[in-house]
């Protein structure tokens, strides 16, 4: 059991992992508006809401945002009111405060301009280190994970380690994660993991039987019927 931390931590392991999770991805990824533009501003928008709230609820507002605000200039130029009516769906008043915080402080520390690599993101309203993580996936390429209940419970089941809901701070869940996908497809397996823990990887009742892992997870092989 103790072996497998090591053994994912091999070159040879990880390629064969990420290999048949992204397979996996590739048929069975969820389809979001957000995950097929590279608008950096409306990433950034998406990852905000995306906050607390599931993403089938997020879709729909996402797309009037968009609509409305093709732009950061767009965005500045509207008014509170116009912007809690957008996000109203969403709920969650302080979001909206939020989100108009952020387009002002584009405003006024970035000139409207796009994010550089040097840029600290979390310094932005409304960005964590996970979002932070994501952002930096699809901006600018960065092999880094995005870790959050989900991924630390992916790692945990991969490897057999019990899980809690602090694992997404425990330093080597995080090393493990940070190598598994340290690719040139870093952002696609953060989001075939992220996908993976909806469809089959679940909190409760896992389908271990469907997991394209299931051959090498610790907690899948014990699933499996005698």
């Amino acid at each position: 059991v103790r072996d497998m931390p090591k053994k994912l931590l091999q070159n040879k392991d990880r390629r064969r992992l990420r290999a048949q999770l992204l397979d996996w991805f590739g048929r069975y990824q969820r389809n979001y508006p957000w995950r097929q533009t590279d608008n950096w501003f409306h990433l950034l928008i998406a990852e905000m809401m995306l906050r607390r709230t599931r993403a089938d609820q997020v879709a729909p507002v996402y797309a009037e945002f968009c609509n409305r605000y093709a732009s950061p200039e767009d965005a500045c130029r509207a008014t509170a009111k116009s912007f809690q009516r957008v996000l109203a769906p969403l709920g969650l008043e302080w979001r909206a405060r939020q989100l108009r915080d952020t387009v002002h402080y584009l405003r006024d520390h970035y000139a409207l301009r796009a994010p550089e690599p040097a840029d600290d993101l979390e310094a932005l309203p409304g960005v964590g280190p996970y979002s932070n993580a994501l952002l930096r996936n699809r901006l600018f390429g960065e092999r880094v994970a995005a870790i959050d209940s989900n991924v630390a419970r992916f790692i945990c089941r991969l490897t057999e380690r019990e899980y809690h809901a602090e694992s997404r701070r425990n330093r080597e869940v995080i090393a493990l994660a940070n190598d598994f996908v340290n690719s040139p497809r870093a952002a696609d397996l953060n989001l075939a993991i992220l996908d993976l823990s909806a469809l089959v990887c679940k909190p409760r009742r896992p389908d271990c039987p469907a997991c394209p892992l299931n051959a090498t997870c610790r907690t899948g092989q014990q699933a499996r019927p005698e």
